[in-house]
């Protein structure tokens, strides 16, 4: 801060005309600051205006320093009374509302002040703001308890004294759009510069603005979606700044492009920089001013009565009316900063909010007026503000008797809709303007906020008023009444449906307001009768009445009938009649106060007949409509009856049988005049129609003569009403809380009473259930004592029905208990059927156990009838040792080395799901394939965020972070490789003319869906048969055989495969090719094998993973296409060697065996700290076979080589794993000489935690590569898993067993492991993160939530990824970043970082989950957060308290972690049918 600016303030306070003063140094100084040539940085110019002008003034006001003058301001605040929030919402903040304690539901609380307060503990709703309100915490009138927070506690009042000088700032609102200023704020030197400024409408698209501003100020497109975005969000922009020739020149050829499309050209201005500074700078001093008058109560009250006292010249309105008056003028930004001032200001006390509700009152005319004739939206219009004034009772109350407020909203009514009424006085809406109707009905939420609170206590005043406003409320009433005639056609069907649409919403939003004025007529018994004489005369006055022909007599079963005919088929009927349901209204009101005994003397005697006529001709209509008898008249009329059929229950109830055949034109059936030989006319009845329509005549007289259940007509309460509805609702179908409360009525309290009724309802099926129970346990316990165990059979479904008559005094109970026993049916019935699928497993379990049982007593034979024709190879084995190895052979549950056991799981026949044709899996047979998806997951990864690329020593090596792998995954469903190509070229065809098809599957990729279970898949996996062990025969011929050359020669044998299986192993490696490394097909890439082995190690991994989650044992656990899936893909991999160059393969497995030992030749090798030991595993155990191989001659490694490779190349990993774990528990520090050395009892029970996942996944693989079964009882412990991995079960033998080679080798490996990032093992498990307990928690953090990017309060998305607990801003411009090239939304972006391309994010203020797979695809998924009722609530549409559930969140998590978040989109999206796309990458 610099002196010479206090010194300004000193200089404007001496100063003979301070506001002059002030408005001087602002000329000069302003222009400086703002609009300047060159953009300034990022603060540069915030920093200015601080200093240079901001701190002067508040110099000025503060007469001091500025902290001095606030720390004075403090210490009053700390003892002043308190005072309202006033906080003013932003659009889609979060709000609180209590249903205990509110006034009406108009009255929140913002989430601060509701974590403070004691409304936390009752029952709130949560709902998101339209913006433009503020919290109602510290007003009294608002809140029928606990008023105000802790923070908002009243105190004892203090007064500050009268700031005079405030009166200048008056001077500071410049808002009108003039090019003028005043003479203070002239510049000395007007310059041409001039702005040409582009404002926001609501006509044109955020396409065409684009287009227009491209050919008009020749900007590239990213300039042209910024000026956009910034015209949207501020209301202006200035697009060009240069002389008033060239600006004009723009602003004619913004106006000129801009009206192509459209008629109406866009807003555009030119201002001169000076003017364009100033109105710049009264922004940000209307926000400074904001925070200025929130210091003290007495600067508020200052600037109160500078905005509201009157002029000096009696012409001039006050400087709120001038601000109300000019608000259509202002452009969205200035807007804001206006309502946002009176909020903070005018609204914060009662009587300056009542001074300003009597202006406002006075302007309301005339602000609807302008408000019509605007294109902004109602949110931030001035207009908006009526519900903060109207919804306060004390002040509605006033505002009737001082300002007739009621009257004067239905004059601003009738005079915006008095063009459409027609020669008899009442509307027709034909060619009426949708959107200046739209904004017309608006005003009725007016009417409601004022009839929101019915008066306790009746003033003269107030009745006076009161009924003035209904007087003029039913002159209103009465052109609706009658209105829109419609007649039946006949012949020939109606060519144009009339406009119904207007007609219709009108009375649908008079519906609520009729209720409003039946109450508050009802709690006045003398304004009830008035108003009950007004209605009934406005009634009698309309001039299309029944009661205005003459009646006459007609003859009709022996009676004669003196009423007044008329024939709804053939005469114009109409639906809309809203004075006859108040005036039913008010007669029921009547009835319940007990002022009916006084109506007499207010009213003539009823003519009941004819007061109900035009109701039943409306409902004779409904019922020829049923009947198909207006089907000539189009689908408009059936749309309003289906609709409006439902509201008639208040008028059917009334004394109309006499005329009812009459009005139904049944005379003939009714006379037995009717024949069938009669011949059907188009003006007379079908059979089909009497049928109908009489029985909807004789439905309408059970109605009135049975069904009373309507409080003042008959002795029921508003809970029986409640209680009945949802009885006959629940015995229709289940329904969820939500769904009954839509299907009841609306009500104040309608939530309160359908909870009583449940808890009444639940009480009662409970001591029902019980009741039943405990007969059927009695009846049991009988049953048991007669008769034997075997001869009981315990039906409880059928004991309760039985117990009807059991006990005389449980009967009436358990007839009445008939639904409560369809729901004990049900669940015996689901009881019964899971009893038959655990019975239905237990069988395949006994049958895949005796098919095991077979297999191995098969082999067992054929080893025997081998010895038994070898006979010569066995004389010099003793007998007793070649029988019990033979037997050790074949019992054997060993996967690994020399003692391995006989495979017994080889593919079973297989049958395809398109053709149904069942095929052996063989080498030289047609291929068969599993279908399968492959993607790419973090699922596992360490270092979350990490990218990897080929560059480095991935993909042949995988870092122990495990950041990102390649998942595969099958949903088990076999078909013919040739059935798969021709369903996979039909779903091409057929899907490329599906609309937005590309939304779903990409085809591109060869995605493609399940064709049984509808799964995602982008390719398949050859079914490959195991390859048998003859491990027996080779150990005998090696014992016969001494000649190395004579053991190849019979041996040596080519493994080839079928055409058919060579290309779909091509086919599947592709796929994990170009999805694993994100790049374009490449068979002839060298790393094709690579990334097969590296799929194959990562599922292991993740199926590992996923097991040691839930707890379950390693072997049998996994579903059958689980395992199915697994078996194929180790295969498969086991393959690729085959089907790559040996050469390639040679070469991996020596640059992967150089991370253990020595190998010639191979550099640059990654220290055992950089790699995972299982990814090393799986590569070196399947490309070994490959050193046996030359170009010219295929040999493939005997079954003995075979099991000593695996077994060596187990040992050495596993040891050197081990080691890794050491090196990885003590840092690079460790320097132990001996591989005992320095190991504690903790030490080895580490490694033996670290080691154990390394030997799971170990262990699934060789049971997947060899098909050895394991034993029964393994269930993943460190000793059983050792003994089928044969493996020492002290793994630190290893170390004793091979002391001499390893020694060497682990001083090579110490020197190896230098710095690097150490991960500790094992791997810590990842999961979602943790949410809190309670939905406002979240809220509170989203309220919180800054933008990085944005320095704007406007509305952002919070959303919170559930990978890693970061808040991002989504949907948001200010977050894109770029992506391969392509702009996207932050969570994209996020997501391709953070779950490689995968992403699960919770938008915080709509309470939605959002799934990703790609920049162009993603789904809604339902929160994990539940109401009370068990159900969720998306977009906060009920509010209601919101608990986190710890099952579903549960099943998202098994959802993300077994990788079908794909598979979740793609089923949600088919389901959707997906017509207008999201785009998802804009996230």
């Amino acid at each position: 801060r610099h002196l010479d600016h206090g010194g300004v303030a000193e200089r404007c306070a001496e100063a003979s005309n301070r506001g002059a003063a002030i408005l001087s140094y602002l000329g000069e100084q302003v222009p400086l600051i703002y609009c300047l040539e060159t953009e300034p940085q990022q603060g540069e110019e915030e920093q200015k205006v601080e200093q240079h002008l901001l701190y002067p003034l508040e110099c000025f006001l503060f007469g001091e320093e500025p902290c001095v003058g606030l720390e004075k301001l403090q210490q009053y605040n700390s003892s002043s009374s308190a005072q309202q929030c006033g906080r003013v919402f932003k659009e889609g903040e979060t709000v609180y509302t209590c249903r205990d304690c509110a006034i009406d539901p108009t009255c929140v609380l913002c989430i601060e002040c509701f974590q403070k307060s004691v409304h936390k503990s009752h029952r709130y709703k949560m709902h998101a703001s339209a913006g433009g309100g503020f919290c109602d915490c510290g007003d009294l009138e608002a809140w029928k308890s606990g008023p105000c927070c802790s923070q908002h506690d009243p105190g004892t009042s203090v007064t500050m004294e009268t700031v005079q000088f405030i009166f200048s700032y008056r001077y500071m609102l410049v808002w009108e759009e003039t090019y003028e200023l005043s003479e203070e704020l002239k510049p000395k030197v007007k310059e041409d510069a001039y702005f040409c400024v582009l404002y926001n409408d609501e006509h044109h698209s955020y396409d065409h603005v684009i287009y227009t501003l491209q050919r008009a100020i020749a900007c590239d497109q990213n300039q042209a979606q910024i000026y956009t975005a910034l015209i949207d969000k501020e209301g202006r922009k200035a697009v060009k700044r240069g002389t008033l020739r060239s600006c004009q020149q723009a602003k004619d050829n913004i106006r000129r492009n801009s009206e192509h499309i459209i008629q109406i050209p866009l807003r555009v201005e030119i201002l001169h920089t000076a003017v364009m500074a100033h109105q710049t700078f009264a922004l940000r001093l209307g926000a400074w001013f904001q925070k200025i008058i929130g210091y003290l109560v007495g600067l508020r009250e200052v600037f109160c009565q500078v905005a509201l006292e009157p002029a000096a010249d009696n012409d001039q309105l006050c400087l709120i009316s001038r601000l109300m008056l000019h608000d259509a003028k202002l452009y969205k930004g200035a807007r804001k900063v206006v309502h946002e001032l009176i909020f903070s200001s005018l609204l914060m006390d009662t009587e300056f909010k009542r001074q300003f509700a009597m202006k406002f009152t006075a302007h309301y005319k005339q602000l609807q007026e302008d408000f019509i004739s605007d294109d902004h939206q109602r949110n931030i219009s001035v207009t908006a503000l009526s519900v903060q004034i109207f919804t306060v009772p004390t002040l509605a109350r006033q505002l009737i008797e001082e300002g007739s407020v009621i009257k004067v909203i239905i004059d601003t009514v009738m005079d915006m809709m008095s063009a459409h009424l027609d020669s008899n006085n009442r509307f027709q809406f034909q060619g009426h303007n949708p959107d200046k109707f739209f904004r017309v009905q608006v005003i009725f939420h007016d009417l409601r906020y004022i009839l929101i609170s019915k008066p306790s206590v009746w003033t003269e005043t107030l009745r006076v008023k009161f009924l003035e406003g209904l007087r003029v409320f039913l002159r209103f009433l009465c052109c609706m009444q009658g209105m829109e005639e419609v007649k039946r056609q006949l012949g020939q069907h109606v060519e144009v449906e009339p406009e119904w649409e207007a007609g219709f919403t009108l009375q649908m939003q008079l519906r609520h307001i009729l209720t409003m004025f039946q109450d508050w007529c009802s709690s006045d018994e003398r304004v009830l009768l008035l108003a009950f004489q007004e209605c009934h005369r406005a009634l009698m006055s309309c001039t299309n009445q029944p009661f205005r022909r003459e009646p006459t007599d007609s003859y009709m079963c022996k009676q004669i009938l003196h009423a007044r005919l008329y024939k709804v088929s053939q005469e114009p009927v109409s639906i809309h009649l809203p004075i006859s349901r108040l005036l039913a209204g008010l007669y029921v009101q009547l009835c319940q106060t007990g002022a009916i005994q006084y109506l007499p003397d207010f009213v003539d005697p009823l003519n009941f007949t004819e007061l109900a006529e035009q109701p039943l001709r409306c409902v004779v209509l409904a019922a020829q409509v049923c009947a198909d008898m207006w089907r000539r008249n189009g689908l408009s009329l059936v749309s309003q009856v289906s609709v409006t059929n439902s509201t008639f229950s208040l008028v059917k109830k009334r004394k109309i049988t006499k005329n009812m055949k009459v009005e139904f034109e049944l005379f003939d059936i009714f006379n037995g005049n009717s024949s069938s030989k009669d011949q059907v006319s188009e003006r007379s009845f079908s059979k089909t129609d009497q049928y109908m329509l009489t029985e909807e005549m004789l439905y309408l007289i059970i109605i009135i003569v049975g069904e009373r259940y309507v409080p003042g007509i008959s002795h029921v309460t508003k809970e029986d009403v409640t209680m009945r509805e949802v009885i006959h609702l629940l015995c229709i179908q289940p329904m969820a809380h939500s769904s009954l409360v839509k299907s009841l009525p609306e009500n104040v309290r309608i939530v309160f009473l359908l909870c009583c009724v449940l808890c009444f309802i639940v009480s009662f099926l409970c001591c029902v259930c019980c009741v039943l129970f405990c007969q059927a346990l009695l009846e049991e316990k009988t049953q048991l004592e007669s008769s034997s165990t075997e001869e009981v059979t315990f039906d409880f479904s059928l004991k309760a029905q039985r117990g009807n008559g059991t006990d005389s005094n449980t009967e009436g109970l358990s007839r009445n208990a008939s639904m409560t026993l369809r729901c004990l049916k049900s669940v015996v019935s689901a009881q019964s059927v899971q009893d038959k699928e655990k019975a239905e497993r237990k069988r395949k379990a006994e049958a895949a156990k005796a098919h095991r049982q077979k297999i191995m007593a098969q082999m067992s034979a054929m080893q025997k009838n081998f010895i038994e024709s070898n006979k010569m190879l066995y004389d010099n084995v003793p007998e007793s040792s070649s029988q019990s190895d033979t037997a050790a052979s074949v019992d054997s549950r060993v996967a690994v080395g020399p003692q391995q056991g006989v495979c017994s799981t080889d593919w079973e026949a297989q049958i395809c799901i398109l053709c149904q044709e069942e095929q052996e899996v063989q080498a030289q047979a047609p291929a068969m394939v599993l279908t399968a998806c492959v993607q790419r997951s973090t699922v596992l990864t360490q270092n979350r965020g990490k990218t990897l690329s080929p560059k480095g020593s991935y993909p042949l090596f995988m870092p122990p972070d495990l950041a990102v792998g390649t998942h595969t995954g099958s949903c088990g469903h076999v078909m013919h490789a040739t059935c798969w190509q021709k369903y996979f070229e039909a779903v091409q065809n057929t899907t490329r003319n599906r609309l937005h098809a590309d939304l779903i599957i990409d085809l591109e990729n060869g995605e493609y869906m399940c064709p049984l279970c509808k799964s995602l898949c982008n390719t398949v996996i050859p079914l490959i048969p195991v390859e048998p062990s003859n491990l027996l025969i080779d150990v005998v011929f090696l014992s016969f055989f001494l000649s190395f050359a004579s053991y190849l020669h019979s041996i040596a044998c080519s493994l080839f495969f079928s055409r058919s299986i060579t290309e779909m192993l091509g086919v599947c490696a592709t796929t994990v090719h170009r999805v694993g490394l994100q790049t374009a097909p490449n068979d002839l890439c060298p790393y094709m094998p690579v990334m097969s082995w590296n799929t194959c190690a990562y599922t292991i991994q993740a199926i590992e993973n996923m097991l040691q989650e839930e707890g379950k044992p390693l072997f049998g656990s996994l579903q059958n296409r689980q395992l199915s899936g697994l078996k194929a893909l180790v295969q498969f991999s086991a393959a690729q060697r085959l089907k790559s160059s040996q050469a390639v393969v040679q070469k991996h497995f020596a640059d992967m065996l150089a991370v253990l030992v020595p190998v010639p030749n191979v550099e640059n090798t990654p220290s055992i700290l950089e790699v995972d030991f299982f990814h090393l595993l799986v590569g070196l155990v399947l490309s070994i076979p490959a050193l046996y191989q030359e170009e010219a001659v295929d040999l493939q490694p005997s079954a003995v080589s075979t099991a000593y490779n695996h077994l060596y190349l187990l040992h050495l990993l596993t040891m050197t794993h081990m080691l890794q774990v050491l090196l990885a528990s003590h840092g690079k520090h460790t320097h132990c000489q001996s591989p005992m050395a320095g190991v504690t009892g903790f030490c080895v029970e580490g490694v033996k935690r670290g080691v154990l996942p390394f030997l799971r996944c170990a262990a699934l693989f060789f049971n997947c590569l060899t098909g050895v079964p394991p034993p029964e009882e393994l269930s993943g412990t460190l000793h059983l898993l050792c003994s089928y991995l044969s493996l020492p079960s002290n793994l630190f033998q290893l170390f004793q067993d091979h002391r001499d080679v390893v020694t060497t080798l682990i001083k090579r490996y110490k020197s190896d492991a230098i710095s690097h990032l150490v991960f500790r093992y094992p791997h810590k498990k990842n999961r979602l993160i943790d949410l809190p307990e309670d939905y406002s928690v979240l809220l509170n953090q989203a309220s919180h939530f800054k933008c990085p990017n944005s320095s704007d309060d406007e509305r952002k998305h919070p959303t919170l990824c559930l990978l890693c607990g970061v808040m991002l801003c989504a949907q948001s411009p200010c977050c894109q970043e770029q992506l391969n090239g392509e702009d996207v939304g932050a969570c994209t972006a996020h997501a391709a970082i953070c779950g490689a391309g995968v992403g699960m994010f919770l938008r915080v203020r709509e309470c939605e989950i959002i799934l990703m797979a790609s920049k162009t695809r993603g789904s809604p998924y339902p929160a994990p957060y539940l109401d009370d009722y068990g159900e969720t609530d998306p977009q906060l549409g009920r509010g209601n308290p919101l608990h986190l559930c710890p099952e579903r969140y549960r099943k998202l998590f098994h959802m993300w972690q077994q990788h079908c978040v794909l598979e979740e989109i793609a089923r949600s999206l088919e389901l959707l049918n997906v017509m207008f796309p999201f785009e998802w990458q804009m996230l």
